[in-house]
Order: structure tokens, then sequence, then C-alpha cells
């Protein structure tokens, strides 16, 4: 992490300490107003006809907008330190993957589809997004299931020059971020196949 995205770390995250601040003065000074409208109410049905001067509704309208238009002001902000933070986040290394493997049999190309045939029972595979790699040294064909998913130690441990928690970092981030980051798991279909059950499989294709 360089210096220049350090600061732009710890920005985002005071921003969304600002925002949560600005937000709670916000509502307690609307809360404010509306005890203050409710008592002057009171008042009237009261008997007591004494009115709220001009100016002073004037004052407490400006700081209705004031404290209004400053968590959306934040909010704003946020969304660009957040932009050129997600910049410069290395996605890749904050995942882990797992990963399982079954013995397969052999490999047929269906045109779309690849049938894969196992021990137990067979599987079609979409073409497209299923990848095939041929290992000379490989006895045995297997198909393996790999996951990708994201790992918060990771980005404690990329987080540590900022002197920042993944958990404050990840509640700084706008919602359709941390749903892209953390929430965005992957899976890929490997077939993992001998010379020559690679062979087996291009003939098929012709």
């Amino acid at each position: 992490m360089t210096d220049e995205e350090k600061k732009q770390v710890q920005a985002l995250v005071h921003s969304a300490h600002r925002i949560q601040t600005g937000l709670w003065l916000a509502a307690s000074i609307w809360l404010l107003a509306l005890a203050g409208a409710i008592g002057q109410q009171v008042a009237r049905a009261l008997g007591y006809t004494a009115q709220l001067p001009l100016a002073a509704a004037a004052a407490i309208i400006a700081v209705l907008l004031a404290v209004t238009a400053y968590p959306l002001t934040l909010l704003i902000q946020q969304q660009q330190l957040a932009k050129k933070v997600w910049q410069s986040l290395p996605q890749e290394k904050l995942r882990s993957t797992a990963q399982v493997a079954d013995p397969i049999t052999g490999v047929t190309d269906l045109g779309t589809h690849y049938l894969v045939t196992a021990p137990l029972a067979s599987i079609t595979l979409e073409k497209g997004p299923t990848q095939v790699e041929v290992d000379p040294q490989a006895t045995q064909s297997t198909y393996k299931q790999q996951s990708s998913y994201f790992n918060i130690h990771h980005l404690n441990h990329w987080l540590r020059p900022a002197a920042v928690s993944g958990k404050e970092f990840l509640a700084a981030l706008p919602e359709d971020r941390y749903e892209q980051l953390v929430n965005a798991d992957r899976q890929a279909d490997i077939l993992h196949l001998t010379p020559a059950d690679f062979a087996q499989l291009q003939r098929t294709s012709e």
C-alpha cells in the first residue's frame, strides 16, 4: 500500500464516521424542531397566541436545511473516495480458494456441452465457462470444482499500514461496493485430464 492509498483509505473511514455523526445531528435537530412545532400548537390550543418571530422562523428553517444538506454532501464525498480506493484495491489478493476433485473416466464433446463420465454417474457441463487442463504427469483425470470467496484476514493484512480494521473499512464502503467485494463468490468447473483422455476428447470434437 502506497502513502497515497493509505491516506485515501483513512479518509474513507473518517468520512463514514462523519456521515454517522451528521445523520445523528440532523435527526436530533429535526426532532427538536418537531417538538417545538407541537409545543406551539399545544400553546395555541390552550389560548396562548404568541407567535414565533419571523426572523426566528427563518433561522430555524436555515438550520434545518443546513443539517440536512451536510450528510448529503458527505455521502457524495464518500462515493468519490470509495471510487478512488476501489481502483487501488487488490481484489483478487483478498480472496481465498477452496477446491474439491472427483475422479472421472472420460469426457465427450457434445457441441455446446461436455459429457463427463464418472464411476458412479455422468454429468453435463456447459463448454463456455468450463476450463480444460492437460497434465502430462496425471495418471487419473479429475473433475474439479473451485470456489473463490472473500477473506477478511487478507483485507486486514492489506489495511495494516493504514491502521484501519477490515470491519471499519467494510462499514465505510457504499452498499454496492460492499456487495461486489464480499458477496461475489465465484465458482469454476475444471476438467483436469490425462493426455490420453484429452486426446480422446479432441477426437470426439472432430
